[in-house]
């Protein structure tokens, strides 16, 4: 028997300026809403930083949304992004703070 695994719902909420929340706007959200733009995607890690978000796939595709001030998106520019957008370069376990986002191979908690 085998399958197709189904896509993990990611949920954001909170001050959406620059896009950080991923619903393609700056609306604030005051209950969990869906992030539509990884709906077809099987989410593994979220991370949010102070105006960005970060998350990974099973197959390791990082994508990343929110303000991009310092390039912290990963994307080549300072400008923010309104849905989450694949990183070209990354795959694999991330962090982030306020202004960066990290990745790594590995997670030590």
């Amino acid at each position: 028997a085998g399958g197709t695994p189904q896509p993990t719902s990611v949920y954001t909420w909170g001050m959406g300026l620059s896009g950080r929340l991923g619903h393609g706007d700056e609306t604030d959200r005051y209950v969990p809403t869906s992030v539509e733009g990884l709906a077809v995607v099987q989410v593994t890690q979220v991370c949010c930083g102070g105006h960005h978000t970060a998350a990974v796939t099973e197959s390791g595709q990082m994508y990343t949304w929110g303000g991009g001030a310092f390039g912290k998106l990963g994307h080549g520019s300072r400008l923010a992004v309104m849905t989450p957008r694949a990183v070209a370069f990354f795959s694999g376990p991330v962090g982030g703070g306020p202004s960066s986002s990290i990745r790594g191979r590995r997670v030590v908690q």
